[in-house]
């Protein structure tokens, strides 16, 4: 679909990732490099939101690209009746386990990835309060094309 100016929007280099997680660890699945057109994107402007990311990286950990995990790591589930008039019903995870999948932008300076979590304001003490984000782990970006 063409800009508002007639040209068109310019892809980006980006890599697909799967990801499974069990609990607090977390292990990358697969990557695929992907060149698609990511709207609603600012590397600038990185999200600062309580929540889980993935950043793309290069060799010194500056994060180059940040964009939110959504859905990842799940603390509820849906569970389905056995009856038709049963209403569909949440329920908590004792432990949360799953899989996830981003397209995160990767610039050529990419050497990693790192999925982080960005704490809420609620879960910081005192001696935390400057904590912006906790990696909880981090990848090589091999892309197999």
């Amino acid at each position: 679909m063409p800009n508002n100016d007639g040209t068109q929007p310019a892809t980006t280099h980006a890599v697909r990732l799967i990801f499974e997680y069990d609990g607090d660890q977390v292990r990358l699945i697969s990557q695929h490099a992907v060149d698609i057109v990511m709207t609603g994107f600012d590397s600038a402007q990185a999200a600062q939101h309580a929540g889980v990311y993935v950043d793309s990286r290069d060799k010194e950990g500056m994060t180059l690209a940040r964009v939110p995990a959504r859905n990842a790591f799940a603390t509820s589930e849906e569970v389905f009746p056995e009856r038709m008039d049963e209403p569909i019903v949440r329920r908590d995870l004792a432990k949360p386990k799953g899989a996830f999948t981003v397209i995160v932008p990767a610039p050529p300076a990419t050497d990693k990835i790192t999925v982080v979590r960005i704490p809420s304001a609620q879960e910081l003490t005192a001696d935390k309060a400057k904590i912006q984000a906790i990696d909880l782990a981090t990848f090589p970006l091999k892309l197999n094309n």
